[in-house]
């Protein structure tokens, strides 16, 4: 699914958080899966709070890594599409 830039991306409600050695770890509390997010992943997941339009998601990646726009759309899109399969977050557009 590709994610068009005013798509917009919520976390659900269906996971707790916390941090261990540098990783952010997500436990889906309905079946007790964990996912970990680490470097950039972790970075996008914590963005999401202030920036829940994807196009926005990309440009704030993009003001802190040095990345093609294409390539910024293209990983976020694979990371939160995963994510979304996994029902950690929404995707409304």
């Amino acid at each position: 699914m590709a994610i068009e830039s005013d798509c917009t991306i919520r976390k659900s409600e269906n996971f707790v958080e916390t941090v261990v050695d540098e990783e952010l770890v997500l436990m889906h509390i309905v079946d007790g899966r964990f996912y970990a997010l680490k470097d950039t992943g972790r970075h996008a997941w914590n963005l999401l709070d202030e920036h829940a339009r994807f196009g926005d998601l990309v440009e704030a990646v993009r003001g802190d890594y040095d990345v093609s726009e294409a390539t910024c759309r293209e990983e976020l899109g694979k990371l939160f599409d995963d994510l979304r399969e996994r029902t950690l977050v929404s995707i409304d557009c």
